[in-house]
């Protein structure tokens, strides 16, 4: 399964179904429209749907990294449909995706609190990484070396 394009629509209503199962809501972040919107506009997507509706979704931008390493944006997934290893396989395909495109690694910031996320990070690979100049402190920082560093 390739990448797929879905609307703006589509993605909003997904971020609006899955909000409120982050420990901190996107919404209190950003605007769930304009999110959407970048992330239609700019990001690398991989989802499972069911039908119209999108179930899971990672996404990330691949295209202008800093150093060489993508950036994952969103691991979701509806709380209907959680359990099911969806977010495991989006997140191999995603990782699949930067391989191809020569990138380096792939990282990605999580909530501490939010324990099955973190849970899927290690079991997939994914190990802490400290910045000097850690913009986001509060939250946990993940890399995936592709390149084996």
């Amino acid at each position: 399964m390739g990448p797929m394009r879905y609307s703006k629509g589509k993605i909003e209503q997904f971020l609006r179904e899955v909000d409120g199962t982050f420990p901190v809501p996107i919404s209190h972040k950003t605007g769930l429209y304009r999110f959407a919107s970048k992330l239609f506009e700019k990001a690398t997507i991989c989802c499972v749907n069911d039908g119209e509706d999108i179930c899971a979704m990672v996404a990330g931008y691949t295209e202008n990294t800093i150093d060489n390493i993508a950036y994952v944006s969103l691991v979701a997934t509806r709380a209907g449909n959680q359990g099911k290893g969806l977010a495991t396989r989006l997140l191999k395909e995603f990782i699949s995706i930067c391989e191809a495109k020569g990138l380096s690694g792939v990282h990605l910031y999580t909530d501490a609190k939010n324990s099955r996320a973190v849970a899927l990070y290690q079991k997939l690979g994914f190990q802490k990484w400290i910045l000097e100049a850690e913009t986001r402190k509060e939250d946990l920082h993940y890399i995936y070396w592709i390149c084996g560093k």
